[in-house]
């Protein structure tokens, strides 16, 4: 068995194996990773980042062989204790089999079902919303096709300044095209600038997914609900009923949105993990 490091120089290699919508995930985040090889054949993989304080994020797991799954978390032991990282955390779907789950317990890991903060649901659902009942739009929500790139830069910017960056780590990089410009949608305020963002970025697998959500002018429970109504609006004029859309409710605008909207919304069932790391 092989154990190969995961980088930038390489990592096209294993695009298939890592799959369409994480792979993309990882021309945005900065990674670290490890697969194991036999005869040319990836048996087991694992992606991870560091946080700021002493953690490792694993985001990504893939075993076929549990001994390849021992030479990756050996050469991962290896790797954070030299990081000196305290402690380990791992979140899975349930959808990767049990067998990850027992593999994950052998390697010291306390394992959890949980729920994942990621809510998927399709068009029909959102457009039989009851804020959509109402489908008046707040004066100023517009289509991200509607303004410039400058201007989505520097509302961007003021988004950056809030602390607000969603999904995106490096959001102030990324162009405006990078997202749905049909179906995005944006709040410019009296003074002409933007001062909210719906934004959505269409996944390799067609899904749609949230990438940032955000409204910074007073008015939140007016502007941003009209954006979503325009939002949803605009995906039934260019997606059949039945596209799914991946929300992410990973602050809290996007956590109010989703039980106010979709109370009956349940997140991905997914494996939890955390270890402590006695170096």
């Amino acid at each position: 068995m092989e154990i190969f490091t995961l980088d930038r120089s390489n990592i096209y290699y294993y695009e298939d194996y890592i799959g369409e919508d994480f792979y993309e995930k990882l021309e945005t985040m900065d990674f670290h990773g490890l697969v194991a090889e036999e005869e040319l054949e990836a048996k087991a993989g694992i992606i991870w980042r560091y946080s700021d304080d002493n953690t490792s994020l694993i985001e990504w797991f893939r075993v076929s062989d549990k001994e390849a799954a021992k030479d990756v978390f050996n050469a991962y032991d290896e790797i954070i204790r030299n990081k000196n990282v305290k402690e380990s955390h791992i979140v899975i779907p349930v959808s990767q089999s049990s067998e990850n789950k027992d593999i994950l317990k052998e390697e010291g890991f306390k394992v959890r079902l949980s729920e994942s903060d990621d809510i998927i649901v399709t068009l029909s659902e959102l457009s039989a919303m009851p804020l959509m009942k109402d489908r008046k739009i707040p004066e100023g929500v517009k289509l991200l096709s509607e303004v410039t790139e400058e201007e989505f830069k520097k509302g961007i910017s003021r988004c950056v300044a809030a602390g607000k960056t969603g999904l995106c780590e490096n959001i102030e990089d990324i162009p405006m095209k990078y997202f749905d410009e049909d179906v995005s949608t944006c709040y410019v305020n009296g003074d002409g600038d933007i001062a909210g963002f719906i934004l959505f970025h269409v996944l390799p697998s067609q899904m749609l997914s949230f990438q940032l959500m955000v409204c910074l002018d007073k008015d939140v429970g007016t502007i941003l609900p009209g954006m979503m109504r325009r939002f949803v609006s605009s995906m039934e004029e260019y997606y059949y009923p039945d596209v799914k859309i991946i929300l992410n409710r990973h602050n809290e605008a996007s956590m109010l949105l989703s039980e106010k909207l979709l109370p009956r919304g349940f997140g991905i069932p997914v494996y939890v993990g955390n270890r402590e790391e006695n170096h």
